[in-house]
């Protein structure tokens, strides 16, 4: 009898055992790879490469969709030759001519503006990019002065009211919806 007592105890042990290995490889990462090993841009416009040139931190700052906006971000072009940057959003194209083996900072540039945003500030506009003979489509964030650090970059200024008037309190004696 104790050999059968003995038995159920060892089993009883290595079932401990391996249910507790199982759950220390659950949550160290053999299931879910930890958070640090994503890569990402830690910027607000988007990080792509289109013809031997690298678009960092690109976007448009514009009041709204069919309002002008200017691209911001830097354009790097690591090869022997000039390269121009052209960038088309509904309908509304800009061109950047970006010279060999430098870039082209476009917040300090001669500013690029394109007739129309394509979304409204907090969406994304689709573009096409294009250089050396190739073509990137892709969603560029367009933002307003709701970011301070854009303010100064808006086509004709930032207008003086908030850009967002719905996070705004209504004037005193004003209904503002709610319910009242």
């Amino acid at each position: 009898m104790k050999t059968a007592a003995r038995q159920k105890l060892q089993r009883a042990g290595l079932s401990a055992a391996a249910a507790a290995a199982l759950l220390a490889t659950a949550g160290c990462g053999y299931i879910n790879p930890p958070a640090t090993t994503t890569v990402y841009s830690p910027a607000d416009g988007i990080v792509e490469q289109v013809g031997g040139v690298k678009l960092a931190n690109v976007l448009i700052v514009a009041t709204g969709a069919d309002q002008p906006g200017r691209v911001l971000g830097t354009l790097v072009n690591d090869g022997d030759q000039e390269v121009t940057v052209t960038m088309e959003v509904d309908g509304a194209t800009a061109e950047v001519p970006v010279p060999a083996n430098g870039s082209v900072e476009l917040e300090e540039a001669e500013p690029v503006i394109l007739d129309r945003a394509g979304a409204e500030p907090g969406l994304m506009a689709e573009a096409e990019f294009s250089a050396g003979g190739e073509v990137l489509v892709e969603q560029v964030p367009v933002l307003d002065h709701t970011y301070p650090r854009y303010a100064e970059y808006i086509p004709g200024g930032a207008p003086s009211t908030p850009a967002n008037p719905s996070n705004t309190p209504a004037p005193e004696g004003e209904g503002g919806g709610g319910g009242h």
